[in-house]
């Protein structure tokens, strides 16, 4: 019966020694894995590079260059710049400048009058034409807009015919003459549409703003001030356009024989600062003819206020107030 229980005693001293040697063995096997993968880890300043398919997720899309914006970019120096060209007559420079700017909506109507006038300037109808046809359709009551069409509708009377039966006395008389398939504008057609533009002009000139801001004060610029709608019209030579509008309808209502509506544009004129040179001395000879002699003993006087010599139209002014009493 001892014999048995020491036998059992030692069977399970044998177990625990073997479940010790068993547990300190997977003890070491583990200690041992932790540092091989500790030596295999890179440093912690150098982080590991990712897998090559979650590179090419993670690398940043291309991006096109953004354009600057019209307020981003420096729109009044630009606009400073074609003034500037167009004030000093360089057309050529002035019309590539304005094409290349992008104008506020607002005073985009601007850009199309300066280059209205510089194709005018350069003698390329046509293009004046397209350009001040988009102005008119942007602002169809601005009255500088008027003021150049109605000079355009003058150059292409210039450059136009007249009809067959207004070229005045001939020798020779035409029969029959067989009819355009379409009705051409003539110098006379061209003459009244001219007449009707810049009675337009004049008519829309009071709601014109002559110091508004072409660019945006809030945009940035280096300019010192933003250019105004004055600034191009003294760049274009249309400051004073309604004296100037009053002062060719003189004229074009003198050649039409309506002399009270001539003498009236061409007082409006001098009023409102211009000379009108040869006008008057004109009016006062078609008054004369006519046996209007009051009439041309006024305009008369008018002339002599107005030609640097004085002694004819006051002579002629003195004849027709003898003639106006006989």
């Amino acid at each position: 019966m001892l014999v048995r229980n020491h036998m059992h005693q030692e069977v399970e001293i044998l177990k625990w020694m073997t479940l010790l040697a068993l547990a300190g063995a997977l003890t070491l096997a583990f200690a041992t894995g932790i540092a091989g993968a500790n030596e295999l880890r890179p440093p912690a300043d150098e982080p590991a590079l990712l897998p090559t398919e979650i590179a090419e997720l993670a690398s940043p899309m291309s991006v096109e260059e953004k354009q600057p914006s019209p307020a981003e970019a420096d729109v009044s120096m630009q606009v400073w710049q074609a003034i500037d060209a167009q004030h000093h007559e360089d057309f050529e420079t002035a019309i590539v400048l304005w094409e290349a700017i992008e104008m506020p909506c607002a005073t985009e109507v601007w850009k199309h009058v300066a280059l209205g006038q510089a194709y005018l300037a350069t003698d390329d109808v046509e293009s004046a034409t397209a350009a001040l046809t988009r102005a008119e359709k942007l602002e169809p009551e601005n009255p500088a807009v008027h003021y150049f069409v109605g000079i355009l509708r003058l150059q292409q009377a210039y450059l136009a015919d007249e009809w067959n039966d207004a070229e005045g006395p001939r020798t020779m008389v035409l029969v029959t003459h067989p009819p355009h398939s379409v009705v051409p504008n003539t110098q006379s057609m061209y003459r009244l549409k001219a007449m009707m533009e810049l009675e337009d002009a004049i008519k829309f000139a009071p709601q014109l703003h002559l110091y508004k801001s072409l660019v945006p004060e809030a945009w940035p610029t280096a300019a010192a001030m933003p250019p105004t709608v004055h600034d191009v019209l003294l760049a274009t030579r249309a400051n004073n356009f309604a004296a100037k509008s009053h002062n060719m309808l003189g004229d074009l209502y003198l050649e039409r024989g309506s002399l009270e509506q001539a003498e009236q544009h061409m007082d409006a004129a001098v009023a409102g600062g211009l000379s009108v040179v040869y006008g008057y001395s004109e009016l006062a000879e078609e008054y004369e003819n006519a046996g209007r002699h009051s009439d041309a003993m006024r305009a008369y006087l008018k002339a002599a206020q107005e030609v640097p010599g004085k002694v004819a139209p006051l002579r002629k002014a003195w004849e027709n107030l003898r003639d106006s009493i006989l």
